[in-house]
């Protein structure tokens, strides 16, 4: 009642609002015309009684006079002329007001909702969350459950929830947060722990931190919980264990049920160190196939030398080709030549270290390759915020070399991920930019290509890359 109420109010003061000029005396108005013409008769006086006064000569009083009546003149053929008498009209009035108060309150009626109750903002942020998440959208899903645990925090199963949803978009750091939390909670639930763990070393670049290894111990004391034994063994390979290592994952191997999830995982690590340990991978691995038998140094294949060679030549004069740098850590590791693997890998870090993704793709390869169990070095995880504020200071030809690798890196994501239009406007772009026309011309044929078909695109591909190369 009081929202219809309030909605009618409302209606009447805009209806005769609207109709407030039909309710006005009448009136004699002025028009346009004869306002700007007394005002040339203004002027005009105003001239004549400075010339009076001595003030201008009357040759300059002629010229202004005179200006001023052909103003006049024109003025009074471009606009009418006289007066217009307003009108009163209750009767319209009414009319005009009744009109816009039916209209109002009909629509209101149609497509209103009266008795729907009063919706906060935050029940209506939640609701727009909650529409977001159930079509699929992983952040929404999220922030509903960051704001549960606000609500309630001391509800196992959202903790839960929000650390397996943050390890999902490999956001380790929060995931690990959570499952503590949910740990915590669980009254320290061993299968909660491990995840706990592993979110901590994978937050900490795959590296079994200190505490991590703890927590999984803590867990083998009471349980043999396979991730718990894969991760104490990888601790132990991280730490010059090797042996222990490739025992550990022997054993775990020998333990777990046929077709483990984690089977793949364990037989790779077993071949990696082998291939360090320079020792016979059937000894751990009595399966092993022919390709893991020469992973491990146990064959290798007769060109892979010339294939080095040439390879690294080309690099020498290409090295922006972040593929080529991986597989030249993959037939060194071949070779049993871990080291220079690890070398090769480092070597194309420092090339594209303002390409994250092509970081991300060396960090792949190297635990592939079980070269993440060696000591890397400083400086393998990407500029730091140090290095980025002192990219500025760099000479120019590093500064060119950086921009280099980070278009490098541009194109290597759209080879993984070429439905990016604004990705390769950039591309093309950028060679431009950097002068390497063929490249840059390359790149739009490929991008056209791409978007064969779809004229919103092409036209965007046009407009943004096109016009820099000249092309139609």
């Amino acid at each position: 009642m009081i929202v219809w109420t309030a909605a009618t109010l409302i209606a009447l003061l805009a209806g005769f609002w609207i109709a407030r000029p039909f309710l006005k005396r009448g009136t004699m108005e002025m028009d346009a015309a004869d306002s700007t013409i007394s005002i040339y008769r203004d002027q005009l006086a105003e001239i004549e009684r400075d010339r009076e006064a001595g003030q201008i000569s009357p040759a300059e009083c002629e010229a202004a006079r005179s200006e001023i009546e052909r103003r006049a003149l024109a003025a009074a053929r471009t606009l009418d002329q006289g007066f217009f008498m307003g009108h009163r009209s209750v009767p319209a009035a009414l009319g005009v007001a009744g009109l816009c108060i039916a209209a109002a309150l009909g629509t209101y009626s149609m497509l209103g909702t009266p008795q729907a109750p009063d919706q906060p903002l935050a029940a209506r942020r939640s609701e727009m969350l909650t529409q977001s998440a159930a079509a699929g959208n992983i952040a929404s899903s999220i922030q509903l459950l960051v704001d549960a645990t606000e609500t309630d925090p001391e509800n196992f199963e959202t903790w839960w929830l929000l650390a397996k949803s943050y390890a999902q978009v490999e956001d380790h750091a929060a995931s690990a947060e959570a499952y503590r939390r949910a740990a915590e909670l669980s009254q320290n639930d061993p299968e909660i722990l491990s995840a706990y763990g592993e979110e901590m070393t994978l937050a900490n670049g795959n590296k079994v931190p200190p505490a991590a290894r703890i927590v999984f111990e803590q867990i083998l004391e009471d349980h043999p919980d396979p991730r718990a034994r894969y991760y104490v063994a990888l601790a132990k390979a991280q730490s010059q264990d090797f042996e222990g290592a490739i025992h550990d994952w022997a054993a775990l191997l020998s333990d777990s049920p046929p077709d483990a999830g984690w089977e793949p995982m364990v037989r790779r690590d077993i071949v990696n160190m082998a291939r360090f340990l320079k020792i016979d991978v059937t000894a751990y691995l009595p399966d092993a196939s022919a390709e893991e038998i020469a992973a491990a140094g146990g064959a290798a294949h007769a060109d892979s030398g010339a294939r080095i060679a040439d390879l690294e030549a080309a690099l020498d004069a290409e090295p922006g080709d972040y593929k080529g740098w991986i597989e030249l850590a993959q037939l060194r590791s071949a070779e049993g030549d871990s080291e220079a693997a690890l070398s090769a890998l480092e070597a194309g870090r420092d090339h594209f270290r303002a390409a994250p993704f092509v970081l991300q793709k060396f960090d792949e390869t190297a635990r592939a390759l079980g070269l993440d169990m060696l000591d890397r070095g400083p400086g393998v995880s990407g500029p730091d915020a140090e290095q980025v504020a002192a990219i500025s200071a760099l000479s120019q030809e590093d500064q060119d070399e950086m921009i280099d690798g980070m278009v490098a890196g541009l194109a290597a994501k759209l080879e993984e991920d070429p439905e990016n239009l604004d990705g390769w406007v950039m591309l093309v772009r950028s060679y431009v930019n950097l002068g390497q026309l063929e490249k840059a011309r390359a790149a739009y044929e490929s991008a056209l290509a791409q978007y064969a078909g779809r004229e919103a695109a092409l036209a965007a591909l046009r407009d943004g890359a096109g016009a820099v190369l000249g092309a139609d």
